[in-house]
């Protein structure tokens, strides 16, 4: 199984075990200032153990000021960072995992706020997403930025690093110089590819004269930029990827978009919606042109896909990005046969909504994630102690499968036949089978524990009083919020729940109440069947919290049918014909008629259920929803903590 995804490969002199690369993310786990530290070390140290053929490392930083990227990030700039970064690569060594560091300088896409200098760029261009405009760097500045690539190389080769990655992707500083949408320069760095490409060659030409040719060396590109005529499409990508291997570069890594202003902003991380190796052609294209090998970055969250896209000849390795944050066991599971009980991304981008956030990565569906120190040794001291968990939803599970992996004797009820609570409606929107796919994994995780399963079965005080057990787990969930508007019990209306488990008939125009994910997904599905709509919301935007990226992917959806946002108004009012709204600001009432009204204005706690157990059993813990509502991540993070601290 998988015999072409877990067979050797070599990238120059360097063998890799197998062809899975663990690609760059950002992890806000590193020192601040930038630096290797025991979190760091702990989240390789996971992927590695996990079965990764080469990790190449998040953005690591040649300089700080202008050259920060995250305020904590790997970081080679000096002698000083050798050891650090030393001890990173023996970790993963251990587990016969390499490591290619990714040398990094942010241009135009850094922050002053960062780095505390101003940022700088090829040119002065702006893009929409900055708030600065760049200083255009000079000659000697240049030269000198192309020293600390350089020089960076060298640390990480002395550190023994077995190769490292420039990122010349994404608008960063070296993209910056490629693209002519960014560089705008009228000099030798600028104007024809030979002159945009000269800043990339220098600095390639110095790191060959001062770490060899035997020392691997590859570059990360953006081979369609999606800026029509002003950026560098898939045709020009492939001449320069040619010229890298002209200069001695040893591989290239495939990835696309990334820079403010494309007309396909979520190519670089997309939300779930994507279809897994949409961009696998980009990849084919790369390996017509050239020799070296290629390494195809392509949203893969499952196996099936990865061994599909090397079967098919269209790269030599696949980058495999946010499934190893989900599942650090990723390759094992694979290539133990139980593909099935990968924990497998949903692409809800929490990830990269805690890094904007400037907090560490976190995960919807590991717990774990960016606390694997934490949580590196849970206690194994259940001695077969009954635990009951009420609730087969996401935190119910995962409360679950670490109780009994503690050796706990768990027993779960939940009144519906299929686990997954809530994930089951989650679920129905359009493009949402990876919530579906996450499900199955999550019960094959059940089927192979200890768990004893009473599907079907409401749990009564009573029946978990019979059972004596040592602990319980509220996990009941939580339903719909009504809040007590006058009209609201009206026949014409019904929730985002009933419309998309298809049990609500639509008629007419419709109005949703709740601009939430929720309620953008229910519009998703209502304007797709044809009804003109209307989604308010008090707040002054929609999608609030969420990831910028999964919001922009709904709301492009979505403007092909027009819907109406009435934003920063309250609702005053439901009737037979519409619903009566007061703005905000000023209190000014309107009226917007429809036949339909659908409620998306969140969840509440279960609270007599909680009440009632709670009654019974003092020492309860309350987890997920039954809580307080929230997103799957806070979810499974909640329930994962207080499973991991119980003491009987």
């Amino acid at each position: 199984m998988y015999d072409k995804l877990f067979s050797k490969v070599r990238i120059g002199r360097v063998e890799i075990k197998n062809r899975v690369v663990m690609a760059p993310m950002g992890t806000g786990l590193a020192a601040p200032g930038g630096g290797v530290n025991d979190d760091i070390i702990a989240y390789y140290a996971a992927r590695a153990k996990g079965g990764v053929g080469l990790i190449e490392s998040e953005i690591c930083r040649v300089l700080d000021g202008a050259g920060a990227g995250e305020p904590c990030q790997l970081a080679a700039r000096n002698v000083a960072d050798v050891a650090g970064l030393a001890r990173l690569v023996d970790t993963v060594h251990k587990y016969g995992t390499k490591i290619f560091f990714q040398l990094h300088h942010p241009g135009g896409q850094g922050s002053s706020a960062i780095g505390g200098e101003p940022i700088v760029a090829a040119s002065a261009v702006k893009t929409p997403a900055s708030l600065e405009i760049p200083h255009a760097l000079e000659i000697d500045e240049i030269a000198k930025i192309e020293s600390t690539f350089i020089n960076g190389a060298m640390l990480t080769k002395l550190a023994g690093a077995d190769g490292v990655l420039l990122h010349g992707a994404h608008g960063y500083l070296i993209n910056s110089f490629l693209s002519p949408y960014l560089n705008k320069r009228t000099d030798d760095y600028g104007g024809n590819l030979e002159n945009r490409m000269r800043f990339l060659l220098e600095i390639i030409r110095g790191i060959r004269e001062k770490c060899g040719s035997e020392f691997p060396l590859g570059v990360r590109l953006s081979v369609e930029e999606f800026l029509g005529k002003e950026g560098n499409d898939l045709e020009e990508s492939c001449r320069i990827c040619e010229m890298l291997e002209k200069a001695g570069v040893d591989f290239i890594d495939v990835s696309c978009g990334g820079i403010p202003g494309s007309s396909e902003v979520c190519a670089t991380i997309e939300p779930g919606t994507y279809e897994q190796c949409w961009k696998r052609y980009m990849a084919a294209e790369v390996k017509k042109h050239v020799n070296i090998p290629v390494i195809a970055v392509c949203n893969i969250k499952e196996p099936d896909v990865a061994e599909q896209i090397l079967e098919d000849g269209c790269c030599d390795l696949v980058g495999v990005a946010r499934g190893h944050l989900a599942d650090p066991e990723w390759c094992n599971k694979a290539q133990a046969g139980k593909a099935e009980t990968i924990r497998k991304c949903i692409g809800c981008l929490c990830c990269f909504q805690e890094i904007m956030n400037y907090r560490h990565v976190k995960c919807a569906v590991n717990p774990k994630l960016g606390r694997e120190r934490e949580f590196e040794n849970p206690k194994h001291n259940g001695e077969r102690r009954t635990v009951v968990v009420i609730g087969g939803g996401p935190a119910g599970i995962e409360a679950g499968l670490l109780l009994d992996k503690r050796g706990f004797h768990v027993v779960l009820f939940d009144p519906a036949k299929r686990l997954g609570g809530t994930l089951n409606i989650a679920d129905r929107g359009l493009g949402k089978e990876k919530i579906t796919r996450l499900i199955d994994g999550m019960i094959a995780q059940v089927d192979a524990s200890d768990i004893e399963l009473r599907m079907g079965e409401e749990a009564t005080v009573e029946k978990v009083e019979a059972l004596s057990p040592s602990g319980v787990f509220i996990a009941c969930g939580a339903t719909p919020m009504i809040p007590p508007i006058p009209g609201i019990n009206g026949k014409n209306v019904v929730t985002a729940e009933d419309v998309l488990i298809g049990r609500a008939e639509l008629k007419g125009d419709c109005i949703i109440l709740g601009s939430g994910m929720t309620g953008l997904e229910t519009a998703e599905v209502v304007v797709k069947a044809g009804h003109r709509t209307t989604i308010v919301d008090m707040l002054p935007e929609i999608g609030q919290g969420i990831s910028f990226f999964v919001i922009f992917d709904i709301k492009k959806r979505l403007a092909e049918y027009g819907p109406t946002y009435m934003l920063g108004h309250k609702v005053s009012e439901i009737t037979e014909d519409g619903v009566l709204l007061e703005r905000v600001d000023d209190g000014e009432r309107v009226f917007v008629g429809a036949e339909t009204i659908i409620l998306a204005l969140g969840v509440r706690p279960r609270q007599d259920l909680v009440n009632a157990f709670k009654a019974a059993f003092p020492e309860a813990r309350i987890i997920g929803d039954a809580n307080r509502g929230g997103r799957i991540l806070e979810a499974t993070q909640d329930a994962y903590g207080q499973a991991f601290v119980f003491e009987s």
